[in-house]
């Protein structure tokens, strides 16, 4: 234990000594012999000072020089939101949080600050067990696919369900983060429930993971770790921007862009926007050569896997499997000399398919064998049908390898 030196003596002058007298004795029960007191009364005024005095300093000096360690409950203490609002990154955003109550903000909780050049903002809350919503608004950022132009932010948002003991949290707010707080407000409003499987439907459509921890990349820096999560996450964010430019839209227009692919998703007829979405990447990487990947734009753009919202491939079902496990697919013989060899019988049978294959597999299989004779395989239908009308191919799954080419 520390004791009381003379340089500490001042801070007991005046005020001070009451306040520690006062402190100290709430704190401690002192016994003091009752010969002590009777011997002390007739000095009662002086007498009772400097026993006290006496008492507070051996108090504090036992306690360590007077200081006392009181360790704060987290659950008590603010907590740090961090991020950057990036579409290229925003400068000069304002950036609002606040914590929602049956999804609606609550206004009392309402902090803001400004983004910095970089996009990066951090925000510090009062804590509670709710959804977060940031929003960004203002500022402005570089047109992915014209560098040199400098484009207003209308409005961008992030939202998080928050219950931890952390002190901060990782918070960015993209064009993907926009989506799922559109996707949420679509399917249940900004709950915790809607708002986790937004996130998910978002993350699966455009292959990315942790829209909400990672940071996108900046494409005007060289990417040097390969297609990394915030490379991916980085031209995907661009590419929005891309595919509005495939579609003839200026970069002002985001807020409506965003509208569509969130109802497209929504609709189930995002994956028809697969091919523009990938040239929109395409076109973003060569207008943004410091990245370091203009020199095979096409392949990193494909390498990017986005699932667009397909819906989950169907998986075969007992309906569609025979015994000997063959299923029949449909077959344009759109080829005469086909068409002659097969006495017009338009399927093809694939054999050995397992129950619970996706269809998707099946069909491919089967196109991928009919296909040098300048045939689709489109639709599949059940075994039944096939029974007894011939056919032209017996394909093996999943070899795709033509096992017979005899009919019936």
């Amino acid at each position: 234990m520390q004791s009381v030196s003379g340089a500490s003596q001042p801070a007991f002058a005046g005020g001070g000594l009451a306040a520690i007298t006062g402190t100290v004795m709430g704190m401690t029960r002192f016994f003091v012999p009752a010969a002590f007191r009777a011997q002390s009364a007739p000095r009662a005024g002086r007498g009772v000072r400097s026993v006290t005095l006496a008492l507070s300093l051996a108090a504090l000096t036992a306690c360590g020089g007077g200081s006392i360690d009181v360790t704060p409950d987290p659950a008590t203490q603010p907590v740090t939101f961090e991020g950057a609002v990036v579409k290229g990154p925003v400068a000069g955003a304002r950036v609002c949080a606040s914590w929602l109550v049956d999804g609606t903000a609550d206004a009392s909780s309402t902090v803001c600050t400004e983004s910095g050049a970089d996009g990066g903002y951090a925000l510090t809350m009062p804590r509670r067990a709710a959804v977060l919503l940031v929003e960004a608004t203002q500022g402005a950022y570089a047109d992915e696919t014209e560098p040199a132009v400098r484009v207003p932010l209308s409005r961008l948002r992030g939202a998080l369900a928050f219950d931890g003991p952390e002190s901060r949290r990782d918070l960015q707010v993209s064009a993907l983060t926009e989506l799922a707080v559109l996707r949420a407000q679509a399917t249940g409003g900004l709950r915790a429930e809607p708002l986790a499987a937004a996130k998910a439907e978002v993350e699966r459509s455009f292959g990315v993971s942790g829209i909400e921890r990672v940071r996108p990349a900046d494409l005007t820096r060289p990417q040097t770790s390969g297609l990394d999560e915030t490379t991916r996450y980085g031209l995907v964010n661009a590419g929005v921007r891309g595919w509005m430019a495939e579609r003839g839209r200026p970069a002002a227009a985001l807020d409506a862009a965003l509208a569509e692919l969130a109802e497209r998703m929504a609709a189930g007829t995002l994956h028809e926007e697969l091919a523009a979405f990938r040239a929109g990447i395409r076109r973003v990487i060569v207008a943004n050569p410091g990245a370091g990947l203009a020199s095979n734009a096409s392949a990193w753009s494909q390498a990017i896997a986005l699932d667009f919202g397909r819906p989950p491939p169907t998986p075969v079902t007992p309906l569609l499997v025979e015994t000997a496990g063959s299923l029949r697919y449909a077959v344009p013989w759109a080829n005469p000399v086909i068409v002659a060899l097969t006495g017009g019988a338009p399927l093809a049978c694939v054999t050995n398919v397992p129950v619970g294959t996706a269809e998707d597999a099946v069909l491919a299989a089967a196109a991928a064998t009919v296909a040098p004779f300048g045939q689709t395989a489109q639709t599949l239908v059940p075994v039944a049908a096939c029974l007894g009308s011939g056919t032209a191919y017996t394909i093996d799954f999943p070899s795709g390898r033509i096992v017979s080419g005899d009919r019936g």
